[in-house]
């Protein structure tokens, strides 16, 4: 893998819950983890219907350094690509042995 493709600022959010006095939870509030330097590689995408509202479903595939995750920490994360939209976390794993980590996501909004 060359550094040079490494051109995309990743940010990691996680979210936490919040009692709201009366029995239930608010709304998760994100919370920035880090910001890491990683490679982003579209998949596929598609439109699709929902309750009469078109949504874009975008898959991506982002590869960041394996000593850099390490920042990460948390099982549960959402990220962002430069500083646009939100991705659903669908699969962490190792693609090349113990230097980087692929991550693949679904854009959410």
């Amino acid at each position: 893998m060359e550094i040079g493709l490494f051109k995309n600022r990743i940010a990691f959010y996680s979210y936490s819950k919040s009692a709201d006095g009366y029995g239930g939870y608010t709304n998760p509030t994100p919370t920035l983890i880090t910001t890491i330097w990683g490679y982003k590689k579209e998949l596929g995408g598609d439109y699709s219907s929902e309750d009469g509202k078109r949504r874009k479903n975008n898959d991506v595939e982002v590869v960041v350094r394996k000593k850099d995750f390490a920042l990460v920490n948390v099982t549960e994360f959402s990220f962002n690509i430069d500083g646009v939209g939100k991705y659903r976390v669908n699969d962490v794993y190792e693609s090349e042995i113990d230097k980087y980590i692929t991550i693949r996501g679904l854009f959410v909004s």
